[in-house]
C-alpha cells in the first residue's frame, strides 16, 4: 500500500443542492408505528441465515454468467418477489464467458497437481504447451532476457497492511474493539493472487510460454482459487499450485539441469447475458437508499451480503410506508468476477456502471446514499506454519475471532456518527470506520479514491457511501464454506446495517451528503477525479 498522508480538514464551504422535500408523517404517527431500531425478534434468526447461506453454498462456485451464477440470480429474484411490496426489473449485460474446460502441468516428464487456472488466461487447447521452467524470484522482473520461450515460476505474495492505519488520524475515524483484540503494532496480511495479472502480462510481453504461480497454502485450500478477475484475455496460460507442488517444482530445479514442463490451460469464451437484479421497495418518496452487493463469487463468504439484503427487504417491507420515508432499491450487482463488464477500457464491473447511473440521477434528487455490504460475519483464519516440516503455511480458524470489518463512509461526520452508533449498539466487534482504504490526496475529488470493494465507484462518482467490507485470507477459494462464516456476527452486522437504513430514511440529505455536495461542486468547476 502507498504511504498513507494524514488527513487534512476541508475547508470548502458546504453548499447544500436543493432536494424534494421528503413526504411528511405527524409526530404521533411515527410514535406509535415507526421502531426507533430494527426490532431483533422480527429480524432473521442465526438458522434462517445458516438455511440462505446453505441454499446460497449449493449453487457451488459462481463466475460471472455461469449457469450456477445465473440460478443463483434466479433463486434471489425468487426470494424477493416473495416479499410483498416489491418491484423487480434487470439491467442485462452482454459477455463473453470464460469456462475453464480442464488444466494438468507435467515437471520433468512427472504429473504435478494444479490447483487452478489463473482466470482469463489464453488457451493451450488440449494439447498444452511445452518448454523449459525457470524460477524467477519476487523482485526478479520478467523480461524477455530471463523468460522468452519458458515458463515461469512465479511465488505468490502476501500483503501485508498495519493495524495501525485503522486508527485516527491515519485513515481510521473510529476503532469497535472492546476486547482489546487487535494488536496495534502488528499487521493484517493475506495472500495476494492479484499479483498474478502483473506477472502474465509481464510473462506475456517478455515473449514466455506460460505461468506458474506458487502458493504458500496446501493444495487443498486453494483448489479452485479464483482470481484475478478483470475480464480481459491474458497472452499466456497460467496456473496455480500449492505449496507442496511448489515445493516439487522448485527441487527439480534445484539440480540445475535444464527442466522440461507441459502446461494445459483448456479454456473457451462463451457469448453469453448476465444481469443486475434490482428490486424497488417504494417509501414516502421517490428519492432512494441503494443497498448492494454483487452476485458472483466463489464461496459463501465472498458474497453473503444479497443474503442479508433478503432480510433487510422483508423487514423494511412489513414497515407502514410512513416509516419508509425514501425509497429503498436493493441492487444484486453483477459483473465482479469480471471487472471490465462493459469493454477493456473501464474498469469497475456491473457496480461501476449502477454508480454511474446514480451519479447522473444524483443531481435530480433521485438518489440520497448507498449502503454496499460484503463478506458479513467473515470468521478469522490464520495463517500458521504446517506441521512435521511440510511447506509453507495453512489456515486455521480462529475460535473466537472475526475478521476485522472495514468500513469506509465518505465524506460527512452525521454519516459517520449514525453508522458508528448503530455499531456500538449492536455490538460489531472489530469494527473500523475509515475515511477510506488508500492514502489521501487533497487534489482528487473524493480525496480517497479506495473504499476497497464494490463501494469504490460509488465514492469515486460523488455518492454518499457507507461500505463495510472484511479481507478474509479464505476469500478467493471454494473450499470454505458456511462453516467460513460467524453466523451470530453476520446477524449483528445485518441488524446494525438494517439500522443504518432504517435511520437514513428521515435524516436530512444535507446531513448524509455531508461534504461530498461541495465536492460535486468542485468537480463540476474542473477539479480531477480518481484516476
Amino acid at each position: 500500500m502507498r504511504r498513507l498522508v494524514a488527513l487534512l480538514l476541508l475547508t470548502t464551504p458546504l453548499v447544500v443542492p436543493a432536494q424534494p422535500a421528503l413526504a411528511q408523517t405527524t409526530a404521533q404517527t411515527t410514535a406509535q408505528t415507526c421502531p426507533v431500531r430494527v426490532d431483533s425478534a422480527a429480524f432473521a434468526s442465526e438458522a434462517r441465515l445458516r438455511t440462505l447461506a446453505e441454499q446460497q453454498e449449493a449453487f457451488g462456485p459462481r463466475p460471472t454468467g455461469s449457469a450456477a451464477h445465473a440460478d443463483y440470480v434466479d433463486w434471489l429474484e425468487d426470494e424477493m418477489a416473495a416479499i410483498p411490496g416489491l418491484q423487480l426489473s434487470s439491467l442485462p449485460y452482454d459477455i463473453d464467458r470464460w469456462d475453464n474446460l480442464g488444466t494438468g502441468l507435467t515437471v520433468g516428464g512427472t504429473a504435478v497437481q494444479v490447483a487452478a487456472p489463473v482466470p482469463f488466461s489464453s488457451s493451450t487447447g488440449a494439447g498444452g504447451v511445452s518448454a523449459p521452467l525457470v524460477h524467477l524470484a519476487a523482485g526478479t522482473n520478467i523480461t524477455a532476457a530471463n523468460a522468452a520461450g519458458k515458463i515461469v515460476v512465479r511465488d505468490l505474495p502476501w500483503t501485508n497492511v498495519p493495524n495501525l492505519l485503522f486508527y485516527p488520524p491515519t485513515l481510521g475515524y473510529s476503532m469497535y474493539d472492546p476486547g482489546l483484540t487487535i494488536n496495534l503494532l502488528g499487521s493484517e496480511s493475506m495472500e495476494a493472487p492479484a499479483a498474478a495479472d502483473a506477472d502474465l502480462k509481464a510473462a506475456a510481453a517478455a515473449g514466455a510460454v506460460g505461468v506458474i504461480e506458487v502458493s504458500q497454502l496446501p493444495h487443498n485450500q486453494i483448489q479452485g482459487m479464483y482470481a484475478p478477475y478483470e475480464g480481459l484475455p491474458y497472452g499466456v496460460p497460467g496456473a496455480y499450485v500449492g505449496a507442496d507442488q511448489g515445493k516439487q517444482i522448485k527441487d527439480a530445479l534445484a539440480a540445475g539441469q535444464p527442466v522440461q514442463a507441459s502446461l494445459t490451460v483448456n479454456a473457451a469464451w462463451t457469448p453469453t447475458t448476465t444481469r443486475t437484479l434490482l428490486a424497488t421497495l417504494p417509501g414516502g418518496n421517490a428519492q432512494k437508499i441503494v443497498v448492494e452487493s454483487h452476485t458472483d463469487g466463489m464461496s459463501p463468504v465472498w458474497d453473503n451480503g444479497p443474503l442479508t439484503m433478503i432480510e433487510m427487504a422483508r423487514y423494511l417491507s412489513s414497515l407502514p410506508v410512513e416509516c419508509r420515508p425514501r425509497t429503498v432499491q436493493f441492487a444484486f450487482v453483477t459483473g465482479h468476477l469480471y471487472q471490465h463488464l462493459t469493454g477493456p477500457n473501464v474498469r469497475e464491473g456491473g457496480a461501476g456502471q449502477l454508480a454511474a447511473q446514480l451519479d447522473a440521477e444524483y443531481d435530480q434528487g433521485k438518489v440520497s446514499s448507498v449502503v454496499v455490504l460484503e463478506h458479513l460475519g467473515a470468521k478469522r483464519y490464520d495463517a500458521v506454519a504446517r506441521p512435521n516440516g511440510l511447506p509453507g503455511k495453512q489456515l486455521v480458524a480462529n475460535p473466537t475471532l472475526t475478521e476485522l470489518l472495514l468500513t469506509p463512509v465518505s465524506e460527512s461526520t452525521p454519516l459517520r456518527e449514525l453508522v458508528k452508533g448503530h455499531i456500538q449498539h449492536w455490538d460489531v466487534r472489530r469494527t473500523a470506520i475509515l475515511k477510506g482504504l488508500s492514502a489521501a490526496d487533497l487534489g482528487t475529488v473524493p480525496h480517497h479514491c479506495s473504499f476497497g470493494g464494490e463501494g469504490t465507484p460509488y465514492n469515486q462518482h460523488l455518492l454518499p457511501v457507507i461500505s463495510p467490507i472484511a479481507a478474509p485470507k479464505t476469500l478467493f477459494s471454494p473450499r470454505f464454506g458456511v462453516e467460513a462464516i460467524d453466523l451470530q456476527a453476520m446477524r449483528k452486522a445485518s441488524l446494525a446495517f438494517t439500522d443504518v437504513v432504517l435511520d437514513l430514511g428521515p435524516m436530512a440529505q444535507s446531513a448524509v451528503a455531508g461534504d461530498v455536495t461541495a465536492m460535486r461542486q468542485q468537480r463540476a468547476s474542473g477539479t480531477p477525479g480518481c484516476a
